[in-house]
């Protein structure tokens, strides 16, 4: 054999047990399956820690203290002083000076105030920080099941890759034992060069491809392991099998789909939002009561005056009521405009609604003509197959040629990655479906 193609396939071989016979990762599995790899991602994926963190900001900041129910309460204090020259005189008496007569003021006070009422507006305001919480909380869950649509997307394609290695080492396992058998022919002289030259072209295309399909596995796994959350260099195996859900039905999917989709969810929350605003817009209609509240110490001491020190301390308090009567139209133009706003996230909920509905008859009907095209592609392989099989036993006795014999082993291969290829199809539908039906972190 010519030793360039025995160093081409030596170096080919040796890339293929190197991609599936890795170490050990630090992720502590020697096969990651799709279910675990989901839960990595849920757990180290960066984006989704940052989700996560931006959901309890915004629930720290549902409160009632935020929402004005609480009173407000200060503690104040000072002190001064001073030094200056006194003259005085009283009635009657003589007038008297003192120099360098000193004078100092301590004072402190405790205030309190409550906003009474003021037409329930901070209590829409509370219920609108709570809103706020809970739509935050439903679009971190649609971003999270975007970055696990992608995990998913990225594991399978990896796993594409590696089915995809497997195929093209047996097309060159194959091609080389049709080189080898070729080349004794040849030596025989019941070949021509003509065919030995057929099979070492043959081979050395199937070693290149190999030698591809590898630099995609490898390239595949890095954008994988940062989606997870691990380094780009870690070491990975993934498991191969992609099973399938046979088994949904479009009226389930529908009912669940706008029930628990996570952009109809939001839609609701949006239009109750806005009708919370215009309620605290309402209120403004309202008088406003306030209460006040407070306690006061003061503490007077001076060396020139009638008297040398003065202390007094107290409770005081009020109530106080304000109405807006007129402020140029601005609370009815703020009323207006929230009027506006609740009809355009009513017209935002209609929108998704039907949007939702669309993309869940798309999707279901590409998972149903995958899952079809995939039976009738599984029927194919079986007959390319047993064609291939045929066919390796008429090549080995002379009765079909290098081309038809090279044809029927490219078959095969044509078909098992149009297999491949329909099968992450039918997977990636299903998962869609999942997602869009509000079960994909759930059912994953």
């Amino acid at each position: 054999m010519n030793k360039s193609i025995l160093i081409l396939v030596a170096l080919t071989l040796g890339l293929f047990k190197t991609s599936l016979g890795q170490v050990k990762s630090t992720l502590n599995a020697d096969l990651i399956t799709l279910e675990q790899a989901i839960a990595i991602a849920l757990e180290k994926n960066h984006n989704i820690i940052i989700t996560n963190n931006n959901v309890e900001i915004n629930s720290n900041n549902a409160t009632v203290g935020n929402a004005g129910l609480l009173p407000s309460v200060t503690a104040s204090g000072s002190i001064s002083g001073s030094v200056t020259d006194t003259e005085f005189k009283v009635f009657g008496q003589p007038s008297n000076t003192v120099n360098g007569a000193g004078s100092n003021t301590t004072s402190g006070s405790i205030s309190a105030s409550y906003l009474l009422f003021d037409g329930f507006g901070n209590y829409y305001r509370f219920q609108s920080l709570k809103s706020l919480e809970e739509q935050s909380g439903v679009e971190a869950r649609l971003q999270i099941e975007g970055t696990l649509l992608e995990v998913i997307s990225l594991y399978l394609s990896a796993v594409t890759q590696k089915l995809n290695l497997e195929i093209n080492n047996e097309a060159i396992l194959i091609s080389l034992d049709r080189f080898n058998r070729i080349s004794k022919r040849f030596e025989l002289g019941n070949a021509t060069r003509l065919d030995l030259l057929s099979a070492e072209v043959d081979l050395n295309t199937d070693s290149v491809a190999f030698i591809q399909a590898q630099t995609l596995l490898q390239n595949a796994k890095r954008d994988l392991l940062v989606q997870l959350g691990e380094e780009p260099d870690q070491a990975i195996n993934l498991v191969d099998d992609v099973s399938l859900n046979y088994e949904l039905l479009v009226n389930d999917i529908l009912m669940y789909s706008m029930q628990n989709n996570a952009s109809v969810v939001l839609s609701k929350l949006t239009a109750e939002n806005a009708m919370l605003s215009l309620k605290q817009n309402r209120s403004g209609r309202f008088p406003k009561i306030n209460l006040t509240g407070s306690y006061d110490y003061i503490k007077n001491k001076s060396d020139a005056g009638q008297l040398e020190f003065q202390e007094s301390t107290g409770f005081s308090g009020g109530i106080s009521i304000s109405l807006n009567l007129f402020n140029g139209f601005q609370q009815e133009t703020r009323i207006q405009n929230a009027l506006v706003q609740l009809k355009n996230s009513e017209e935002s909920l209609s929108l998704a609604q039907k949007s939702l509905k669309r993309d869940v008859l798309n999707i279901y009907e590409n998972y149903e003509t995958n899952l079809y095209l995939l039976g009738k592609e599984e029927f194919n392989l079986k007959t390319a197959e047993l064609n291939f099989d045929r066919s390796k036993q008429l090549f080995e006795l002379g009765q079909i040629t290098n081309t038809q014999f090279r044809e029927a082993q490219l078959n095969v291969s044509r078909v098992k990655q149009n297999l491949l290829r329909l099968q992450v199809q039918a997977k990636l539908s299903e998962v869609s479906l999942y997602q869009l039906s509000g079960q994909l972190i759930d059912t994953e």
